[in-house]
């Protein structure tokens, strides 16, 4: 594969999303509805900002005489690996990561003359709704889950950022797909930015062990991305044979080798990289029900039944039982050399950096050869930024968001990207090339956010039971998802 080409084509791209993004202007006018995703922006953008700059462009003499800026984030204690890390560091101890943040909220603190301070929260939803109704103004950001931004939203604790002073939603520090896909109504209540790497952690993609591709002389899923034939029907077809009793049992279980090894967020994760959506929006960036409007959906479906529901070829760690628990078992399987494939979040990379094995990432599979992009999930237990509707000033607040989006792209990012995860986690040139791949073609569904009717249930519950009838699931569905639909969609416009 000619990968440094790729490498070049990326990085031209990226600079011309680049100097766009700089020229100011306001937000793009939603477009029709769209159950595809479109590109957004990759983390390898420039580190240096010798060419694409890094100055939001605030007035020079802002100075908050030492006011506190705090931030309300999820509890490290309470959401393990999903609880926040970029935010505050007490001093810089030398990690790559660690010292960008340090550096960051220095640079910003002495930029505007505040004091940044993080509360880390067990019981972040509760503790939002009880300093908003109390008319509190103790956290100037919080940063909950992609769930209960959505709760919090709809019930009227967020600001609309779009009427933030000094926060500029074309520049690329804010993450563009996000805003795509998360307003409403053109109103942005919560948004994916470059202050956390939570939501990078959080993005889909399928890991592959390099090894076993080699030994059993397979083709590589780098020449099926590169030839645009890395699919759901070739992600069966092509690797269905390799599964195998190793404890001489007669059976496969969890001693033994598999091609796929996969987990309940695949249903609906794997649905959407099929280029299907739960929830699309109309002309107005109004939600609209998406899964089964069109024929695709069941074709979509067909192909899902056969991945998850083959149990020769894949092995799904929620519906077995396991002493290690859930994803552990799932992860010492991989380690040890028994899975070819898993299909999962990006922070199982980092997971895994003491692997021995070589493996490499690629996208989740498209539907097939005609869908025009890849859509990779990011998942519900990322960080968004969000500004509670009890801030007293939204000039103060909005110039240090912007302030610190940008710095964190500048710092933070690339320390994340570019010297973390790629020399630290990934095996090769390749993974990589695949990583700007997956991060410009992601995709953020708001029926995972708002869980409309209950809608994040209807692809599991179908393929569980191996049926493709999407017109029974949404006749008996269908009236409660558009009615949970219209319920959000009025109380935003009884939002003052």
């Amino acid at each position: 594969m000619n990968f440094r080409k790729i490498i070049a084509l990326l990085l031209a791209a990226l600079c011309t999303v680049g100097f766009a993004a700089c020229g100011g202007g306001t937000s793009d006018t939603p477009a029709a509805a769209d159950t595809t995703a479109s590109t957004g922006d990759t983390p390898s953008a420039e580190v240096t900002g010798t060419t694409l700059g890094f100055d939001p462009g605030l007035p020079e003499d802002l100075n908050y005489e030492g006011a506190k800026f705090t931030i309300l984030d999820k509890a490290v204690a309470q959401y393990n690996e999903w609880g926040e890390t970029s935010i505050w560091i007490e001093e810089d101890d030398g990690d790559v990561i660690n010292s960008a943040i340090y550096r960051r909220n220095r640079e910003v603190e002495e930029k505007l003359n505040i004091e940044i301070a993080e509360y880390q929260c067990k019981t972040v939803t509760a503790d939002i709704q009880k300093s908003v109704s109390a008319g509190e103004d103790a956290y100037q950001c919080v940063m909950p889950a992609f769930g209960d931004c959505g709760t919090l939203a709809s019930s009227g604790f967020f600001m609309d950022l779009y009427d933030m002073p000094y926060m500029d939603f074309t520049e690329r520090w804010w993450d563009q797909s996000s805003i795509r896909d998360l307003s409403i109504a053109d109103r942005l209540y919560f948004v994916a930015s470059d202050i956390s790497m939570l939501n990078n952690d959080a993005t889909w993609c399928t890991m592959f062990s390099k090894v076993i591709v080699e030994d059993f002389s397979l083709e590589s899923p780098y020449d099926l991305v590169e030839k645009n034939t890395w699919t759901m029907d070739n992600f069966y077809t092509l690797y269905s044979g390799v599964s195998h009793d190793l404890n001489g049992d007669g059976e496969l279980g969890s001693d033994d080798f598999f091609a796929n090894l996969t987990q309940n967020e695949n249903y609906n994760a794997m649905f959407i990289g099929g280029g299907d959506r739960l929830i699309a929006k109309d002309s107005s960036d109004i939600p609209i029900i998406s899964i089964g409007s069109t024929e695709r959906t069941v074709g979509v479906l067909d192909k899902l039944i056969k991945i998850m529901r083959d149990e020769d070829f894949s092995y799904n760690y929620h519906d077995k039982a396991s002493a290690l628990g859930y994803h552990l078992q799932t992860t010492a399987m991989f380690q040890e050399g028994r899975g070819l494939f898993w299909v999962t979040n990006l922070q199982i990379v980092i997971r895994l950096r003491d692997l021995v094995a070589d493996f490499g990432i690629v996208p989740v599979p498209k539907y097939d050869e005609n869908q025009e992009e890849y859509a990779n999930v990011v998942w519900t237990v990322g960080s968004y930024t969000a500004v509670p509707v009890s801030c007293t000033d939204t000039e103060f607040v909005g110039a240090v968001l912007e302030t610190m989006a940008a710095k964190s792209c500048e710092l933070l990012k690339p320390a994340y990207y570019d010297v973390a995860l790629t020399s630290k986690f990934l095996r090769d040139e390749e993974s990589a090339v695949m990583l700007d791949l997956v991060f410009s073609q992601r995709v953020f569904d708001l029926g995972l956010a708002y869980n409309f009717g209950g809608i994040t249930g209807i692809v599991q519950n179908l393929v569980k039971s191996s049926s493709n009838d999407i017109s029974q699931a949404m006749a008996a569905n269908g009236t409660a998802i558009q009615a949970a639909i219209d319920k959000v969609v009025d109380s935003f416009g009884q939002i003052n």
